[in-house]
């Protein structure tokens, strides 16, 4: 069962996200002050600390139970000739990461997190985005309940990602429409695609964008 019925639904649950704990903030800002080493000679860590402080409730954080969950779909433009790769690697790689061989196995073990792999209707890639929406509102709703169902109560960590054979040349459409600049801008090399395969990727970038300019 979707976990959100509706559109309507998934925005109240983002509008009812909880927010950091302040007190677990001032609490593990005092804490790292009475600690024996010069102010802010830890760096970066310093400020990671606080804020899983804030999100975890409590001045001295900890990750027992952390989870990568890395997410795994086909896209419909792939078969534009965006990648140096066909669509049937992503079903491949989700069978690597079963079976330990890649290297997000390999982080997620050196980082003691759980790897948990979802794999969403490799055999159903979405529209072609250049001329339709890439999912009706069902299948979306469908893709979000499926993010949050990772996020579990007990969770100290969770750290996300996603694959499938043109996800570079997506991620490229999200961002020119989110942040703006010019296809060009955002388009890479992605799987090493050549000189004439970025310049597919951009035409592609440039048709999507086109297609859902009043979206």
């Amino acid at each position: 069962m979707s976990r959100f019925a509706s559109l309507a639904a998934f925005d109240a649950a983002l509008a009812d996200m909880p927010i950091a704990d302040a007190d677990a903030i001032a609490a593990a800002r005092a804490r790292q002050a009475s600690l024996t080493k010069p102010a802010g000679s830890l760096g970066r860590l310093e400020d990671i600390a606080v804020l899983m402080a804030g999100w975890q409730g409590t001045a001295q954080p900890v990750i027992e139970h952390g989870r990568a969950a890395i997410f795994a779909g086909n896209h419909g433009f792939v078969v534009h000739g965006v990648s140096a790769f066909p669509a049937s690697v992503t079903a491949a790689m989700v069978a690597n990461f079963a079976a330990g061989g890649a290297a997000i196995n390999a982080l997620a073990k050196a980082a003691g997190l759980n790897l948990q792999v979802i794999a969403l209707d490799l055999d159903r890639p979405t529209a072609d985005f250049t001329t339709a929406a890439a999912m009706d509102e069902a299948e979306c709703l469908a893709a979000l309940s499926a993010g949050a169902a990772a996020v579990e109560p007990g969770l100290h960590l969770l750290v996300v990602g996603e694959m499938g054979i043109g996800n570079s040349t997506a991620a490229a459409a999200l961002c020119a429409r989110s942040y703006g600049g010019t296809p060009a801008s955002w388009v890479g090399p992605g799987t090493g695609v050549d000189a004439d395969g970025i310049a597919r990727k951009v035409v592609v970038v440039e048709q999507a964008l086109a297609c859902h300019a009043d979206a």
